[in-house]
């Protein structure tokens, strides 16, 4: 469902990815209760030296580091809720990045190229994922439990992606809460068509 952009002039090693983009699907998923199968992360290299970035009407040439993420909202998910997860965005950036120092930078210059200038939020209209029509923000619960039946034919066909979200819903309580009949399952992953059929 969100897509998260982080555009980075800092250049990241490969477990400076891994932990940034751990960080904010576990972010994500934890404060709107979402599958981590929904959190799309992408990260997009820039070399701030080309004078492309501009901050304050002057080019910025040692840092354009910042990350985009374009989520649902709705009025159950304030701009407070939304000021927390930038906050804990920009937090997990800093414990990512001063993991080790990236390829090629000498520490003098590393403050400020470390720097993430800025986290925000877009809201997106309407999204198709997996071959599902994304539901609005907090209307999962319904959606999800109308949706198993394809995850899990889905699964069967050998997708991974959907077995994994099988996995997930199964094992953590907050998802769990969002599907009904799920505790009337005797195996949850392969509970019967007809508990889905609405």
């Amino acid at each position: 469902m969100p897509l998260y952009k982080v555009y980075h002039s800092y250049p990241l090693t490969d477990e400076q990815r891994q932990t940034l983009a751990t960080a904010i699907t576990n972010l994500h998923c934890e404060t709107f209760t979402t599958p981590s199968f929904f959190v799309h992360i992408r990260f997009i290299p820039h070399d701030a030296r080309d004078g492309n970035y501009f901050m304050a009407g002057r080019p910025r040439l040692t840092n354009s580091n910042h990350i985009v993420g374009i989520v649902r909202t709705s009025p159950a998910r304030p701009n407070s809720a939304f000021d927390a997860l930038a906050a804990k965005i920009e937090s997990a950036w800093y414990e990512a990045v001063h993991s080790q120092l990236g390829e090629g930078l000498e520490e003098k210059n590393a403050t400020d190229r470390k720097r993430l200038l800025l986290v925000m939020f877009t809201p997106m209209i309407t999204i198709r994922e997996g071959g599902m029509a994304i539901p609005e923000a907090d209307q999962e619960d319904n959606w999800l439990t109308k949706q198993l039946l394809f995850i899990r034919q889905m699964s069967e066909e050998g997708l991974d992606d959907f077995t994994e979200m099988l996995r997930e819903i199964q094992e953590r309580e907050d998802l769990k809460g969002l599907v009904s009949n799920w505790a009337s399952c005797v195996t949850p992953v392969f509970c019967q068509s007809r508990v889905y059929a609405t």
